[in-house]
């Protein structure tokens, strides 16, 4: 027997990138977007102890700002 919890998924419509404040709603640009949310640390954090923090960048500034410092799949084999 199945016991089974209602959910709500939450489906993202359109995302607005955080550094060229450009608006997407093409699935396709959205899967590459560059998401990201975290918990600030305490004692010295620079964004003040326990903010939250989070991004959003379309994946041409993601480009532009991280390429030199991202590793792709292959790098690890």
């Amino acid at each position: 027997m199945q016991e089974i919890t209602p959910a709500t998924k939450k489906i993202i419509h359109s995302i607005t990138c955080d550094c060229c404040k450009v608006k997407y709603d093409d699935i396709f640009e959205i899967q590459e977007f560059l998401s990201w949310e975290d918990v600030a640390g305490y004692g010295n954090s620079n964004y003040g102890d326990g903010s939250k923090l989070a991004l959003d960048l379309c994946q041409y500034c993601t480009a532009n700002l991280l390429s030199r410092y991202i590793r792709r799949e292959e790098d690890y084999v």
